[in-house]
Protein backbone atom coordinates (compact mmCIF):
# COMPACT_ATOMS: atom_id res chain seq x y z
CA UNK A 1 0.00 0.00 0.00
CA UNK A 2 1.43 3.46 -1.03
CA UNK A 3 1.55 6.29 1.56
CA UNK A 4 0.90 9.58 0.69
CA UNK A 5 2.12 12.67 2.66
CA UNK A 6 1.04 16.34 3.04
CA UNK A 7 4.16 17.64 3.72
CA UNK A 8 2.13 20.79 4.99
CA UNK A 9 0.28 19.33 7.59
CA UNK A 10 3.27 16.46 8.48
CA UNK A 11 5.89 20.81 9.27
CA UNK A 12 2.99 22.20 11.35
CA UNK A 13 2.85 19.14 13.24
CA UNK A 14 6.67 18.67 13.89
CA UNK A 15 8.10 18.09 17.03
CA UNK A 16 10.55 20.38 17.97
CA UNK A 17 14.35 18.74 18.10
CA UNK A 18 16.24 20.78 20.82
CA UNK A 19 19.32 19.04 20.02
CA UNK A 20 19.98 20.02 16.60
CA UNK A 21 17.46 23.46 17.17
CA UNK A 22 14.77 22.73 14.57
CA UNK A 23 11.33 21.35 13.88
CA UNK A 24 11.62 17.83 12.03
CA UNK A 25 9.13 15.81 10.56
CA UNK A 26 9.60 12.57 9.05
CA UNK A 27 7.50 11.67 6.04
CA UNK A 28 8.37 8.24 5.16
CA UNK A 29 10.31 6.05 6.07
CA UNK A 30 11.00 2.20 6.63
CA UNK A 31 13.39 -0.51 9.34
CA UNK A 32 16.57 1.67 8.82
CA UNK A 33 16.39 4.49 6.54
CA UNK A 34 13.66 7.73 6.42
CA UNK A 35 13.22 11.38 4.79
CA UNK A 36 12.59 14.20 6.57
CA UNK A 37 11.41 18.13 6.07
CA UNK A 38 12.45 20.86 7.93
CA UNK A 39 12.13 24.83 8.13
CA UNK A 40 14.79 27.02 8.64
CA UNK A 41 13.59 30.55 9.18
CA UNK A 42 16.39 33.15 7.91
CA UNK A 43 19.25 33.78 10.78
CA UNK A 44 18.78 30.08 12.28
CA UNK A 45 20.69 26.89 11.35
CA UNK A 46 20.96 23.32 12.28
CA UNK A 47 23.43 23.15 15.13
CA UNK A 48 25.97 21.33 14.45
CA UNK A 49 26.32 17.25 14.74
CA UNK A 50 27.74 14.50 12.93
CA UNK A 51 27.01 10.59 12.49
CA UNK A 52 29.24 7.51 12.95
CA UNK A 53 27.42 5.15 10.40
CA UNK A 54 25.76 6.29 7.12
CA UNK A 55 25.66 9.79 5.18
CA UNK A 56 22.99 11.84 4.76
CA UNK A 57 21.10 12.97 1.23
CA UNK A 58 19.91 16.48 1.36
CA UNK A 59 17.70 18.58 -0.69
CA UNK A 60 17.45 22.12 -0.38
CA UNK A 61 13.70 23.32 -1.86
CA UNK A 62 13.31 26.22 -0.85
CA UNK A 63 15.81 29.06 0.02
CA UNK A 64 19.79 29.64 0.63
CA UNK A 65 21.83 28.71 3.13
CA UNK A 66 25.57 28.27 3.88
CA UNK A 67 26.59 24.72 4.51
CA UNK A 68 29.81 23.95 6.68
CA UNK A 69 31.44 20.66 6.53
CA UNK A 70 34.88 19.62 8.76
CA UNK A 71 35.85 15.82 9.19
CA UNK A 72 35.49 14.87 13.20
CA UNK A 73 39.92 15.46 13.23
CA UNK A 74 39.20 19.11 12.65
CA UNK A 75 41.10 18.98 9.43
CA UNK A 76 39.43 19.43 6.26
CA UNK A 77 36.55 22.41 7.01
CA UNK A 78 34.59 23.84 4.03
CA UNK A 79 31.95 26.42 3.52
CA UNK A 80 29.70 26.21 0.38
CA UNK A 81 27.18 28.52 -0.42
CA UNK A 82 23.39 26.71 -1.34
CA UNK A 83 20.38 27.49 -2.61
CA UNK A 84 17.17 25.84 -4.28
CA UNK A 85 17.11 23.33 -6.34
CA UNK A 86 20.62 21.79 -5.44
CA UNK A 87 20.98 18.71 -3.87
CA UNK A 88 24.52 16.77 -2.06
CA UNK A 89 25.71 14.05 0.11
CA UNK A 90 27.00 14.74 3.76
CA UNK A 91 29.36 11.86 4.19
CA UNK A 92 29.23 9.89 7.87
CA UNK A 93 31.73 11.39 10.35
CA UNK A 94 31.96 15.04 8.55
CA UNK A 95 30.56 17.57 11.10
CA UNK A 96 27.77 19.80 9.48
CA UNK A 97 25.79 22.85 9.73
CA UNK A 98 23.13 24.45 7.62
CA UNK A 99 22.50 27.98 7.98
CA UNK A 100 19.96 29.85 6.54
CA UNK A 101 21.77 32.97 5.10
CA UNK A 102 18.63 34.16 2.96
CA UNK A 103 15.77 36.16 3.99
CA UNK A 104 12.79 33.83 3.53
CA UNK A 105 12.37 30.11 4.71
CA UNK A 106 15.07 27.44 3.70
CA UNK A 107 12.74 24.41 3.01
CA UNK A 108 15.34 21.36 3.42
CA UNK A 109 14.38 17.53 2.71
CA UNK A 110 16.83 15.07 3.93
CA UNK A 111 16.99 11.44 3.90
CA UNK A 112 19.13 8.81 6.11
CA UNK A 113 18.99 6.23 8.58
CA UNK A 114 16.31 6.13 11.50
CA UNK A 115 19.53 6.22 13.81
CA UNK A 116 20.37 9.48 13.16
CA UNK A 117 18.08 10.93 14.94
CA UNK A 118 18.51 9.01 18.26
CA UNK A 119 21.39 7.02 18.96
CA UNK A 120 23.56 7.89 15.76
CA UNK A 121 23.91 12.03 16.58
CA UNK A 122 26.78 13.83 18.33
CA UNK A 123 27.35 17.52 18.78
CA UNK A 124 30.20 19.20 18.02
Amino acid sequence: MIKIVDWKSELNNADYDKTVGIKISKLIDNKNFATFLTEIEPGKYVNPHYHKSGDEHYHILTGNGELYLCDVDKKNKSITQVTAGQSFTVPENTIHQLTNTGNSTLLLMFSCPTAHLNTDRFLD
